[in-house]
This record gives structure tokens, C-alpha cells and sequence, in this order.
């Protein structure tokens, strides 16, 4: 078929959540109460919360590799690829729904999704979660005008125009910067020279980034040097933070799990830990979609416990091209010859090539960066105390506190309380120590 000539586009999502160094804020005294910014979310919008939610975990074990840390957010991932599958048709459409369980076709997603991503976007004292699309295109490709005008309205996407066949490697600087600023510096030289060719036509993409500051925060002093076991059994020297307080968390199959909220209460990381050190792999592997949704609904009923907290301070950043794991997932016509995108754009037009018939998705390239430590706000601080259960004499003294020690390999995600949407979700079974113990 050497007659046809496919236009590229790429799709990109790029992520991360930073260790928040917030001093207290000016316009906050340590004694105000932080208010939750509220979010309320209708049924097509809590259908598309659902369906993200699902392909973040079929998303997740397609992409892992054994014996090695993953972090990556589905949900930027699908919002990226969403605004592809507004101009998805025949096939190539059928075929992104299943993989991605989009919830409404590809001319009604946007609309149902746009709700959504208004709550993905806010900030207040010592946290921040903010989200934004851009469009890229070549300087003389019209947009058909439906699409144009639902990416503008309701994916809130900034077109831009740049010229990839005159002048590639100036249009990847331009973008470069743009999820530079995004991400606040934490994603730079996300696309490299070979991600942008003169075939290229279009760049979709999605930034996320979560900054917040732990509604009870670490402290410094306690955090120390000790062993991390890994999947393989080694153990390897490493800061694990500690604190005691009262959490949130279940225990049932071999596993707790526990919830550390940020400062708000918009957000919390739900950390997984298996009872033996190589009990992870098995849990990823079983773990539905239905049986993720049960744990945190549990968690979220549970009654807060004294809890001796451990955990690692976790540094993890990771680029990896998902066009593979997509295709083997359900969605090869997307990224072939064969690919329907004409719900998007005309080809030709006047000024590309004649041979030219449509787009097709070159690459799909996700970013993330993960930063964690024992930061918290002191307004944090001062909650806490508030925690504290003063008991009388002829009281029966209280349990002893709930032992969770993160020392081993473990599942985490970070998720929106208020909507349910999964941002984040990763393993960490390594640390960067390069030191074992012993040496």
C-alpha cells in the first residue's frame, strides 16, 4: 500500500506528585481548620470516574515489570487519548472504548467527561492538584469545527500551531516547556528528537500534578536508616519515616491496608502491604477491578485506629512509550494504516501531500514523577493533637497500637475522596539505596 501515506499523531501524558517544602502560609493561622474543597460530580461524570478506574488497573499490570518500581497515572493517560477518541470513528472508535471503558461515544465523551476534569483542577493552603490539555497542530490542518469546538469547551485543551515539517525540533522545545511548566519543572525533556518527525501532525496532550503536604506530617527526627526487604529477598539500607496516630485501615487475605490523608482531605494515598515479603506479585495478578473498588469502600467505613506507622520516603520517575501495551490490550487499528481518526481533521487539505488519506496514533508517551517525604504543614500538626482520646481512671486502658510497618514491597495509589478517581497508582519493591546490608 505503498500509495498511502498515514499522518502521526502523538499522544502524551505526563504526571507527577512532589514532596510539598510548604512553609505555613501567611493568609492561615496554625489553629484555623483547612476546609475541604468540595466536589460534586453527576452520574455521566461518576460512570467515567468508573471506567477510568478500570482501565488504570488493566493499565497498570500490562505495563509492569518484574522486580522493579511502577508509577503511573491511567487517568492522564485516558484523558490524553480521550481527546483522540473524539475524533475516533468505525473500528478505531469500537476498539478505544473497550480498551479504555469510555462510557459514551466518541462525539458525547468529551461532554460527560468535561465534569470531571473541572474537579481535577484546585488548590488551596499547602496543596495543589491541577490538570491541563493542549493541542499541537500543523500549521495549515484545519480542524473539522465539532471537534475543535468540544476539545476547547469541555477538555478546556489551548491550540496551538506550530510547523512540524518545517521545523520539528523546534516545535518539541515548544511543548518540552509547556509540561515543563505544567508539571511545575518536574517533567523536562519529556519527547525526544526521534518522538517528532515530519510526518507528524498533531500532539495531544495531558499534564497532571499533585503537590500536597500530609494532614499529619512526619518528623524528621524520627525517620531512620534500616532494612527494606525486596521482592528478591535482599535487604537493602533505607530512610523509613515513622509516626504514630490514628488512620484508617482494614486487614483481611494477607494484606492491610491503611489511609494517609493530605492536608484538606481532598486526597489520600492508600498504601497496600502484603503480610510476607513476596505477596505482592499474587495480589497485583488477582486484583479486579470490583475487588479494588471493595477495599477502599472499606476503607473509607473503617473506624480510625492508634497505628504505628512506617513507610519509605520514595523517590521514582519513570518514561516509557505505552503504544505497545495499547495495542495488546485491545486497540491495534488506533495506531495502524487502517486507522478512522476523521472525525478530527480532513486529509488532505491544501498544502499537505496528495497521498496523504488520514492520522493515525504514532506513540503514546507517558512521564511520571513521584516524590515523597516527610512533609506536612504545621496546621497539620495542631489536628493531630486533636486525636488524642483522654481516657479516666476507671477506664479500661486503650489496645495497644495497630503495627504497619512499609518495609517490604508494597502497592500504593493516590486517589480524589471526593469523586473516587484514582490520579496515581504504583509499586515500590526497591529502593534507590545501592547499598545492601552487610557491605
Amino acid at each position: 500500500m505503498s500509495f498511502r501515506r498515514i499522518a502521526e499523531i502523538v499522544v502524551i501524558a505526563a504526571t507527577t506528585t512532589a514532596s510539598p517544602a510548604f512553609c505555613q502560609d501567611a493568609d492561615v493561622s496554625s489553629n484555623e481548620p483547612i476546609r475541604t474543597i468540595s466536589a460534586v460530580v453527576e452520574s455521566d461524570a461518576k460512570a467515567a470516574i468508573s471506567g477510568i478506574n478500570t482501565f488504570s488497573l488493566d493499565l497498570y499490570r500490562r505495563t509492569l515489570t518484574a522486580d522493579e518500581n511502577h508509577f503511573l497515572s491511567p487517568a492522564s493517560v485516558s484523558v490524553a487519548i480521550g481527546l483522540a477518541y473524539r475524533g475516533a470513528r468505525g473500528t478505531t472508535a469500537g476498539e478505544l472504548e473497550k480498551t479504555f471503558h469510555f462510557t459514551k461515544p466518541p462525539w458525547d465523551y468529551l461532554r460527560a467527561n468535561g465534569q470531571v476534569l473541572d474537579t481535577m483542577t484546585f488548590s488551596g493552603p499547602r496543596r495543589e492538584l491541577r490538570t491541563a490539555n493542549a493541542v499541537w497542530l500543523q500549521d495549515e490542518m484545519p480542524l473539522l469545527p465539532e471537534y475543535e469546538k468540544d476539545v476547547t469547551a469541555f477538555a478546556q485543551a489551548g491550540l496551538q500551531r506550530v510547523n512540524f515539517r518545517g521545523g520539528a525540533n523546534a516545535a518539541r522545545i515548544q511543548i518540552n516547556s509547556w509540561v515543563a511548566e505544567s508539571t511545575r519543572g518536574k517533567i523536562k525533556d519529556l519527547l525526544l528528537p526521534d518522538d517528532i518527525t515530519k510526518r507528524t501532525r498533531a500532539i495531544l496532550v495531558n499534564a497532571i500534578y499533585w503537590k500536597g503536604a500530609w494532614a499529619g506530617a512526619f518528623d524528621k527526627k524520627q525517620t531512620k536508616t534500616e532494612p527494606f526487604t525486596q521482592l528478591s529477598g535482599d535487604q537493602v539500607s533505607t530512610p523509613l519515616m515513622r509516626q504514630q496516630s490514628r488512620f484508617r485501615l482494614i486487614e483481611r487475605g494477607g494484606f492491610k491496608a491503611i489511609s494517609l490523608p493530605y492536608v484538606g482531605h481532598e486526597v489520600e494515598m492508600v498504601v497496600f502491604l502484603p503480610n510476607s515479603a513476596k505477596g505482592l506479585p499474587k495480589f497485583e495478578e488477582e486484583l479486579t477491578a470490583a475487588d479494588l473498588a471493595n477495599w477502599l469502600t472499606d476503607l473509607a467505613n473503617a473506624e480510625r485506629r492508634e497505628t504505628i506507622l512506617t513507610i519509605p520516603k520514595m523517590h521514582v520517575e519513570l518514561r516509557q512509550d505505552l503504544k505497545n501495551s495499547l495495542i495488546s490490550m485491545g486497540a491495534p487499528t488506533a495506531f495502524s494504516d487502517d486507522a478512522d481518526f476523521s472525525g478530527m481533521a480532513t486529509i488532505p487539505y491544501p498544502g499537505e501531500v496528495p497521498e496523504a488519506v488520514g492520522l493515525k496514533i504514532a506513540r503514546v508517551i507517558h512521564k511520571t514523577y513521584l516524590d515523597v517525604d516527610e512533609v506536612g504543614a504545621e496546621a497539620a500538626a495542631a489536628t493531630a493533637v486533636g486525636n488524642i482520646v483522654v481516657s479516666s481512671a476507671r477506664r479500661e486502658p486503650p489496645p495497644p497500637p495497630f503495627i504497619f510497618r512499609a518495609d517490604k514491597p508494597f502497592f500504593f495509589l493516590l486517589r480524589d475522596l471526593r469523586t473516587g478517581l484514582i490520579l496515581f497508582m504504583g509499586r515500590y519493591v526497591k529502593t534507590q539505596a545501592e547499598r545492601p546490608l552487610g557491605d
